[in-house]
């Protein structure tokens, strides 16, 4: 068990090689067995799975075709004498990932986005989730409606950023800072995965479309620059050295 764990945690091999099912029958027991008794393993197992499950259901099928004709054309006949089009469907995630992410530069694409699984710089992400009187929490996902009185929660993954704000601009075009709420400058997040902000944030009666930005950096921002960022353009607000994460929702009467 010693080899599989590194300063008392599964190192990242380990878990790579329980996930391709690649490790001993006694050393995969041996990990499981870790896993039930360690959050922070646990928690990395199940991104590690649920970075998996997204792949194979979005990207897999469409990336490989576009991944052998990119190599086709580069590298003639690369995938031809190594068969790796076999290879791949049998080695499984980690090394698709890989053969995806060795294809050489180029601008990213909708099919390219989990390269950042293995490698390069992971993207922060922000869920939304309401809860309507008595009832018990929804995501809200496209197509959702909210309505005045939800109460509304924020899951994010700050995926190494050190400060992080949000914000609204709701259908009369007013902004307001949700977390910190009413504040006026980002604060200091310093999860390394997935975190539940605390709080909740009642909806008020303007009704309409809202959008929701999260703007996450490596030094404090003002609510301020945030402000002018999501009215310059609502949809990709942009500020230096800050990574935006921005989803809409519609407000309607009861």
């Amino acid at each position: 068990m010693n080899a599989l764990l590194s300063r008392g945690h599964l190192s990242s091999e380990a878990i790579d090689l329980l996930l391709l099912a690649a490790l001993p029958t006694a050393e995969a027991n041996e990990a499981r067995a870790h896993l039930d008794n360690c959050d922070d393993c646990r928690n990395r197992w199940r991104e590690l799975n649920e970075d998996k499950q997204r792949f194979e259901q979005f990207v897999f099928a469409r990336t490989l075709p576009k991944v052998e004709a990119r190599v086709a054309a580069n590298r003639a006949g690369f995938f031809g004498r190594f068969k790796l089009q076999f290879l791949v469907p049998a080695l499984g995630l980690a090394a698709a990932l890989a053969v995806v992410a060795t294809t050489g530069p180029g601008t990213q694409t909708e099919d390219d986005v989990y390269v950042g699984i293995k490698g390069g710089q992971p993207q922060p992400t922000l869920e939304v989730f309401a809860v309507r009187g008595a009832g018990g929490a929804f995501p809200v996902a496209p197509g959702v409606t909210l309505q005045p009185k939800d109460k509304i929660r924020f899951v994010v993954n700050p995926a190494g950023a050190k400060y992080l704000i949000v914000a609204s601009r709701d259908g009369a075009g007013v902004f307001s800072v949700y977390h910190p709420f009413g504040a006026q400058q980002s604060q200091p997040v310093a999860a390394k995965s997935k975190l539940e902000l605390p709080g909740a944030v009642e909806l008020d009666a303007t009704l309409g479309a809202e959008r929701l930005v999260a703007a996450f950096s490596e030094e404090p921002l003002s609510a301020e620059q945030v402000e002018a960022a999501l009215k310059a353009d609502p949809k990709n607000p942009k500020l230096p050295g800050v990574r935006f994460v921005t989803t809409e929702f519609v407000k309607v009467a009861p």
